[in-house]
């Protein structure tokens, strides 16, 4: 593919309407949407490359190999964390056009209806269900599945998907062979199979849709979905490996502080580009809040000590930080003998070539992805001890209240009202077919079918800590702040656990080989989860969508408080995190961020 991107020339010193900092997965769709107006200059800066036809980007099986590499990998880390025996933990992050979607495990879920409809009741018209599902089916050219490989089967209703938007996604063909019967045994311990998980219901247990292009199984992103086919568009700019470094702002009549242009730095060298009537952040929420508080924009408790001038004090800015938490464990080492297919297995050449009979339709990578996923309310994992826990969840919190900052405890007594829905998740379960640490023999299968915790109510920091821009925020996640996260962990775990001694899953399992069978005690099971624990890099909430008293960063237009022309539009301004893996809900905020946009300057959607 030949395309042609923006020049230096192009862009420095150069005026355009919207200028979007971040070509990642929010930003991709921005700079398609805002331009597809002719009379709208678009410039997007995106820090890293363009990775165009890049083998490690578009085969499916390399997921996880950028992990760590500059040209690819933000690299961010956390600070050492006491909940997690001082272990710190990685914030991988995609670093390219396309960001994330380009190096993430290409899972498609959507959240619990009730989770998002829960936006719009913190004070936030218009951000409810009904234009969520709108904003994710115009992303959606869902395509049907092949026929269901392995007994596991993709099931859902077409007319809660979209089939006509710029993204092609389907279900993956391939499965490791451990998915149908953790499934089967899940149906056992009375956590029914979900028929349609895309259309607002999520609890259950189902195959996931995979952003796949099924007409040559690569990977389908950011970059390839949503920029590349409009690069040729005269009003679309998209100069990669420009680094921002801060919004220059002025202040106007209103009292509010205008962005009149951005600065960044290529090829080594300082430059700035002219903001006309928006400057966009989509540098996810990491990114997003240091890039804020390096313009001076933040907490002046934070921002004076580093000798920066504050412009606007908001302290909560870079505050209500959310991440998944996930774990390496249980592993299982399962037969040779059951044909499980993992990863490492994959990467013999020798194995590899057996499987061109049982998928002769597949021309390409053979993708083996995260397909299965169980989502259970907290009454499916702790049955009749479910209200009695929220109960003393609850007490805490209003014992607690007055130590809180704004809008805390508003935001906890509305993740308590989900927690009692029998329908909202608290606790995910995954089949994952590949390892992240080495385990032996390396001829036999290994499966990790860990537990997740989808609502915790620890809240961490992400701050600006030095006044070079290369220098990364500090991430502060505080794990297991609340204990409540980590004694969710445990029932999860045991969910997992007891899974694995039923038919059909213990069937085909040899050993638990980690932590091992003499890890039984809550205590015992508790000192490994603090070992084991790693995110699923869905951080959430630094830039949140609330009233400013409340503890907000943006308005429900998007718009960053004490600014005229200021937005942000990523997975940071969730409140609170939804129970699912978030790429397809970031798609959906920039859908609907690119209408409300459109509709505030009288341009057609």
């Amino acid at each position: 593919m030949s395309l042609s991107f923006a020049s230096i020339y192009d862009v420095a010193d150069k005026l355009f309407d919207f200028v979007v900092i971040g070509g990642g997965t929010a930003g991709s769709v921005l700079a398609r949407r805002l331009s597809e107006n002719v009379q709208v200059s678009v410039a997007v800066l995106e820090a890293g490359d363009a990775h165009v036809n890049d083998p490690l980007i578009l085969s499916p099986n390399t997921w996880g190999l950028q992990f760590g590499k500059p040209d690819y990998d933000w690299g961010f880390a956390s600070k050492p964390q006491d909940g997690l025996s001082g272990n710190q933990l990685s914030f991988v992050r995609g670093k390219g056009l396309g960001g994330s979607s380009g190096i993430n495990c290409l899972v498609w879920v959507k959240p619990q209806e009730d989770e998002i409809n829960m936006l719009e009741s913190l004070g936030n018209p218009g951000w409810n269900w009904e234009n969520f599902h709108k904003y994710s089916k115009k992303t959606e050219r869902v395509y049907p599945q092949a026929p269901p490989q392995r007994a596991f089967q993709g099931l859902y209703d077409p007319e809660t998907v979209g089939h006509d938007g710029p993204l092609p996604i389907t279900f993956s063909p391939t499965a490791s062979g451990g998915e149908a019967p953790l499934q089967k045994s899940l149906n056992k311990l009375g956590l029914p199979t979900n028929p349609d998980a895309f259309g607002g219901q999520s609890t259950g247990t189902f195959k996931a849709l995979a952003t796949l292009n099924p007409e040559n199984y690569t990977r389908s992103y950011g970059a390839n979905s949503y920029i590349f086919p409009v690069l040729d568009r005269p009003n679309l700019k998209v100069l990669p490996n420009a680094f921002v470094t801060k919004l220059v702002t002025s202040g106007s009549v209103n009292g509010s502080l205008t962005a009149t242009a951005v600065e960044f730095e290529y090829d080594g060298k300082p430059h700035k580009v002219l903001v006309g009537k928006e400057a966009i952040l989509s540098a996810g929420s990491i990114k997003s809040p240091h890039i804020l508080e390096l313009s001076g924009i933040g907490d002046r408790a934070i921002l004076e000590p580093l000798g920066i001038t504050t412009k606007y004090h908001n302290p909560a800015i870079g505050t209500n930080a959310q991440e998944h938490l996930s774990m390496t464990g249980p592993v299982h080492q399962m037969l040779k003998d059951k044909d499980i297919i993992t990863a490492e297995l994959l990467a013999d050449p020798s194995f590899r070539s057996t499987l061109q009979d049982p998928y002769p339709e597949i021309q390409g990578p053979l993708p083996l992805l995260l397909t299965s996923f169980s989502f259970f309310s907290i009454q499916q994992a702790f049955a009749e001890r479910a209200t009695a826990l929220i109960e003393k969840q609850a007490r805490k919190v209003a014992e607690k209240a007055s130590t809180y900052p704004p809008g805390r405890k508003e935001l906890y007594e509305a993740q308590l009202h989900l927690m009692k829905n029998t329908q909202v998740p608290a606790i995910e379960m995954l089949v994952i077919p590949y390892s992240m640490v080495p385990l032996e023999p390396k001829d036999a299968p290994f499966l990790n079918i860990p537990a997740g915790v989808n609502h915790p109510f620890s809240r961490g920091t992400i701050h600006a800590i030095s006044t070079d821009p290369h220098v990364p925020p500090e991430i502060d996640p505080r794990c297991y702040e609340d204990e409540f996260d980590i004694d969710l962990f445990v029932e999860g775990f045991k969910i997992a656990r007891e899974a694995a001694k039923l038919s059909p899953l213990a069937d085909i399992i040899e050993k638990e080989f980690l932590p091992g069978s003499n890890v039984t005690s809550d205590e015992d099971i508790k000192a490994y989860i603090r070992k084991a624990t790693g995110t699923m890099w869905h951080t959430a909430g630094t830039c949140s969508m609330m009233p400013e008293d409340k503890g907000g960063v943006v308005d429900p237009k998007l718009k960053v408080y004490g600014t005229s022309n200021v937005r942000v539009v990523d997975l940071s301004i969730l409140p609170l995190i939804v129970a699912t893996h978030t790429q397809a809900t970031v798609y959906a905020i920039a859908e609907q961020a690119a209408d409300i946009i459109k509709a505030e300057h009288g341009h057609s959607n």
